[in-house]
């Protein structure tokens, strides 16, 4: 059994060291129309439910060294990093203007930011399996709702 477990653990140790990083700092599109903005989502969930939060968004980021934002209503930061552009087989990275975040709670953010900053098309998921679709504009001044 110890046999087995060792060259796991060392593929696990491998593989990870190998996925986390290093990225360049907050480089990409969505990170710099994103920035330092706060932003006033309007969230609508699966079960019926409505609601305002505040997205604040961080270049770069805690958990993500590219960028993050802390969500009011979840209360904690969550990664993110810009979705590749073109195909698997030859990607551009940084170039798209979608973006995906994941918190370490088991949710995870996927979001389109359009020229004028707002936040188009997003969703969320979370581990229980509820989904929300939200939209965002830029507010300074936001206070979830």
């Amino acid at each position: 059994m110890a046999r087995r477990l060792i060259p796991l653990l060392t593929l696990v140790l491998v593989e990870g060291s190998a996925l986390a990083g290093p990225y360049d700092v907050g480089s990409g599109r969505c990170p710099s129309l994103l920035g330092n903005n706060v932003y006033q989502c309007a969230v609508k969930g699966d079960d019926g439910s409505s609601f305002t939060d505040c997205f604040r968004f961080a270049t770069p980021g805690k958990l993500s060294g590219k960028f993050a934002f802390v969500s009011d209503q979840l209360g904690t930061a969550v990664g993110c990093t810009c979705d590749p552009a073109g195909n698997p087989g030859k990607p551009r990275f940084n170039a798209a203007a979608s973006f995906t975040c994941n918190a370490a709670e088991g949710v995870s953010f996927h979001g389109s930011v359009l020229q004028n900053g707002k936040i188009a098309r997003g969703s969320a998921a979370n581990l229980s399996g509820g989904s929300y679709a939200f939209n965002c504009q830029r507010d300074a001044a936001c206070t979830p709702q």
